[in-house]
């Protein structure tokens, strides 16, 4: 079973199951070698059941969302599935996700899993999700090199591939795009959204996993506004504070979505 915890918590580390336990300490190296079992096909089989609503929650939770199952239709027959719901609860039951039983929600429980369903993802039939995982990458590498122009036409992809699950109308819900279009930058980062920083919240927080290999990144999202503003704010109320301790490269980054046009624009400033 999972090891008890905030999966996502950066002061923690987790490791899934016994093959993985053994394989880190003959490589004398923590990874994910769960794909080395047979969970690799089992996520690949359920996901590409591909019941209606499926594809929305695996995506959302892929990029750390958390989606309410019914679990109380489920049959405990692993071979015949009605809905989605069905599917998830099968899941949950095997381990392949978590389950919170006070919200009824489920998740992704760790780093290792999410990579189980990435890649299950990738080799699937699912090609508009695989789409939206080739932009989640290119918009990743594109504010590494500051290609401001790039993000904003990679995040405007992004939100076609993500237009059935958000309601895109406020600051919120365009947080939720931004994080679901950065949703493979876990990969490298611990992503904390609305972190305690300085003066107030700095809107998303993009820590390295591995100081030194890539930047930390600061996001402020502005609405109706412009980019410029969302940097401005980043500097008043002192965001970069959230990464006191932090003696790397840091990226501050500014989004702002213009609702009358549908453009969004950005801009980027290196702290050293």
């Amino acid at each position: 079973m999972p090891v008890a915890g905030d999966w996502d918590d950066h002061e923690q580390v987790h490791i899934y199951n016994p093959n993985s336990v053994v394989e880190a300490f003959q490589r004398r190296k923590l990874g994910s070698y769960w794909k080395n079992t047979g969970a690799f096909a089992g996520v690949n089989d359920y996901i590409e059941l591909n019941k209606a609503g499926l594809k929305d929650d695996v995506i959302a939770m892929i990029a750390g969302e958390r989606r309410v199952v019914n679990t109380a239709t489920f049959q405990n027959d692993l071979t015949h599935y009605k809905t989605k719901d069905d599917v998830l609860t099968a899941l949950i039951h095997m381990g392949y996700l978590g389950y919170d039983t006070e919200t009824g929600e489920a998740f992704i429980p760790n780093e290792e899993v999410r990579d189980v369903f990435e890649s299950a993802v990738r080799v699937g039939d699912w090609t508009d999700i695989q789409d939206a995982l080739d932009h989640s990458d290119a918009l990743l590498k594109a504010t590494w090199e500051g290609d401001t122009k790039r993000i904003a036409e990679t995040i405007a992809k992004s939100l076609q591939d993500y237009a059935s699950i958000i309601n895109f109308h406020d600051e919120n819900a365009l947080a939720c795009a931004v994080m679901m279009s950065y949703f493979t930058a876990r990969k490298y980062y611990y992503v904390k959204r609305e972190l305690p920083a300085g003066k107030g919240f700095a809107d998303i927080v993009f820590i390295p996993r591995n100081e030194g290999e890539h930047p930390a990144m600061v996001v402020e999202l502005k609405w109706n506004r412009n980019a410029k503003a969302a940097i401005k704010q980043i500097r008043d109320k002192e965001y970069a504070g959230a990464l006191v301790d932090y003696k790397g490269e840091l990226l501050l980054v500014g989004i702002n979505y213009n609702k009358k046009t549908g453009k969004y624009s950005c801009r980027i400033e290196k702290r050293a």
